[in-house]
């Protein structure tokens, strides 16, 4: 019955989440342009099973059921690195805060007049898994750790979210329009991701 219901309200709520003795809470959620079941892992994130918008929460449980045992070795993994994490940035000197919020909103402004960008707000926070992201109202939020990037990745950050306040989403054109900006954005992204376990949205 559960899995009747939940289907039944799968356009107004397109996600489910089932606590799982050892794993936490996983996730699964509809996804229109997935075309198959897959299970995914990160660090800070948990457990997230992509559902294709036509297949059941039923179908995609039982998929799920069935690679548990990939899911729990995998979350062991994630767990270690996590732990590495947490004593990587415990380490590091702290950051003042107004001084890292007046650097980096001054180089967005900045980068945002050079390009004749218009964006809302900026909201400066110490985030776990993202360096940046940008909303529908074009608010922009930055990951504080941003200033202990190199220039050219806190500049990479900033422009990838300048680039959303025009193309909301991370297709082709996205990447197009990004490289009108920062050279090669492909390349700037596999370095970011290098840095650490946030990423850009």
């Amino acid at each position: 019955m559960w899995f009747q219901v939940g289907f039944l309200f799968m356009a107004k709520n397109p996600e489910r989440r089932i606590e799982y003795e050892g794993l936490g809470e996983v996730l699964f959620a509809k996804h229109r342009r997935a075309r198959r079941l897959s299970i995914s892992v990160r660090p800070f994130k948990g457990v997230r099973v992509t559902v294709p918008w036509r297949v059941s929460f039923a179908a995609a449980v039982r998929f799920f059921e069935e690679h548990r045992s990939w899911a729990a070795k995998s979350c062991a993994k994630m767990a270690r690195v996590e732990a590495e994490q947490r004593a990587a940035v415990a380490e590091l000197p702290v950051i003042d805060r107004a001084e890292a919020r007046r650097v980096l909103v001054g180089r967005l402004a900045k980068l945002a007049g050079m390009y004749r960008f218009s964006y809302n707000r900026v909201f400066v926070r110490n985030q776990k898994t993202r360096w940046g992201s940008c909303s529908g109202k074009n608010n922009i939020n930055l990951n504080v750790n941003l200033v202990r990037l190199r220039q050219e990745l806190i500049d990479y950050v900033l422009l990838h979210e300048l680039v959303h306040t025009r193309v909301k989403n991370h297709s082709a054109r996205f990447w197009r329009e990004l490289d009108k900006y920062v050279g090669d954005a492909k390349y700037l992204d596999r370095c970011l991701r290098d840095e650490g376990i946030p990423r850009v949205d």
